[in-house]
């Protein structure tokens, strides 16, 4: 009996492990084909949208922040940079106990705003607005008592008098024209509702850092790449995303106020949301495109200490089993299309059990050997055939990335990175599995609170 218990569960493994693999030729060959078209999508954006037109389609960013001293001059100054004509800015600052506030109003003079309280005054306690023009913009702080990232965005939500909103963490600076880049998929696909960009990080500013924390950033580094430049462009070819970076993503203002915004009780917001978006169009029977553009960017800080990585990682996983749990109803359902059957698929067995299913596969092979009955010969080659592939798959990737320069890649980022990949499997994938295992068995015990990671400090330059 258990030996025919083996032989099921190793073949499930197996099984298991080549639709992995599988997933990974689709998404490939998918993700080169879009990304070869990059340089020629971003030529035509200011055909498709020249200034005269995107005056018309205001724009509104909200900036929650909570802690953000050193880095949310920047994100603002980014901002101000940008060259799209008819931009709003507001910065919410959710009871921060540093100088995030003050070092806005110092910066930029603003002065209060009665008015604008009135406007949020019933959405949370000690609410102070201030706001100023600067270089054809308008920028907003709104402060309050801490009520979590959720609330704030509710917060700013309320504020905005754009189109179009454009949700945006407070340590990260979009590429110049990427917002140009995303109004433009919304008047290229009217059904667009939703549009999220890509988001990477600036190797440079993570010279000083000791070797073992720099290895924690490029290994974040490949990730983000695996994510953003593959998996996110499989789902689009279906409208499949059911996560929506909560650090770069641009919504269709109206809608969001209608299905009521963020919901306070989760600390996966975004996913919630994307899930939540989906579930309304579909009940709506409403035509509709949750897109995604590559070739709109920005760029983030990655946590380069272990500790803020492992907050992050537990996190996100909990914010995901909230969500799955909630919106369980659209798993495996064809009312709900590809985001049911594919998307939901993909999550479930290869981000949030994929720890579980790796360490029921390594306890098959222990006892298979253990039993006699493991061919140990054809099981290395099988998993060294696998290993290869995977390897192969990303310097692939990797390679299409730099040459058609969506990624900025010196010799010296490429090397370290192929160098790194190897060792992955056995090391950063550890780590952060171990994360996800332990944010899986505790997450009932999970607050919603912010939680700082620490910053560092790159000025942008100004006009």
């Amino acid at each position: 009996m258990l030996v025919k218990v083996l032989h099921l569960l190793f073949a499930l493994f197996l099984i298991y492990t080549w639709f992995y693999v599988l997933q990974w030729m689709i998404g490939l060959c998918i993700s080169i084909y879009r990304i070869s078209q990059s340089s020629q999508r971003k030529k035509v954006v200011r055909w498709i949208l020249p200034d005269p037109l995107a005056m018309d389609n205001s724009v509104s960013v909200i900036i929650p922040a909570h802690n953000e001293e050193a880095c949310v001059v920047d994100t603002i100054e980014s901002l101000l940079n940008e060259d799209y004509p008819n931009l709003e800015i507001i910065l919410v600052d959710d009871g921060s106990t540093d100088h995030t506030a003050q070092r806005v109003i110092d910066q930029y003079g603003l002065v209060p705003s009665p008015g604008l309280r009135a406007e949020v005054s019933h959405r949370a306690r000690g609410i102070e607005c201030y706001e100023q023009s600067l270089r054809s913009r308008r920028l907003i702080l709104l402060r309050k008592e801490n009520g979590g990232k959720a609330e704030s965005l509710n917060c700013g939500l309320d504020l905005c008098t754009g189109r179009y909103c454009v949700i945006l963490d407070a340590d990260t600076r979009i590429e110049k024209g990427s917002l140009r880049i995303m109004v433009s998929q919304f008047l290229a696909d009217r059904q667009t509702i939703v549009c999220a960009g890509a988001v990477g990080n600036n190797e440079s500013m993570y010279k000083e850092l000791p070797f073992l924390r720099k290895c924690l950033v490029l290994f974040q580094t490949l990730e983000y790449y695996r994510t953003f430049y593959m998996q996110r462009i499989l789902l689009d070819r279906f409208n499949a995303n059911i996560v929506v970076s909560g650090a770069f993503a641009m919504f269709d203002c109206a809608l969001l106020k209608a299905i009521g915004g963020y919901q306070e009780n989760t600390i996966g917001e975004d996913m919630e949301l994307t899930m939540r978006l989906h579930a309304f169009c579909r009940s709506q029977r409403r035509a509709y495109k949750i897109a995604y553009t590559p070739e709109a960017k920005c760029v983030t800080q990655f946590p380069f200490r272990y500790r803020d990585f492992f907050r992050q990682r537990r996190r996100w996983q909990i914010g995901m089993v909230q969500s799955m749990k909630q919106h369980g109803y659209m798993l495996a359902n064809r009312h709900y299309g590809w985001v049911g059957i594919l998307s939901g698929f993909l999550f479930v067995f290869y981000e949030m059990l994929a720890p579980f299913m790796e360490i029921l596969g390594a306890a098959t092979l222990v006892l298979a050997f253990a039993a006699g009955i493991l061919n140990v010969p054809s099981t290395v080659i099988i998993l060294f055939v696998y290993y290869i592939l995977m390897l192969f798959m990303e310097w692939i990737l990797v390679a299409a990335l730099n040459t058609y320069e969506l990624e900025s890649m010196p010799w010296k980022k490429q090397t370290a990175i192929i160098l790194l990949s190897c060792v992955e499997f056995l090391s950063f994938h550890i780590i952060n599995s171990a994360i996800k295992i332990l944010a899986m068995l505790t997450y009932r015990k999970y607050s919603k609170t912010w939680q700082h990671i620490k910053r560092v400090h790159e000025p942008v330059a100004q006009k």
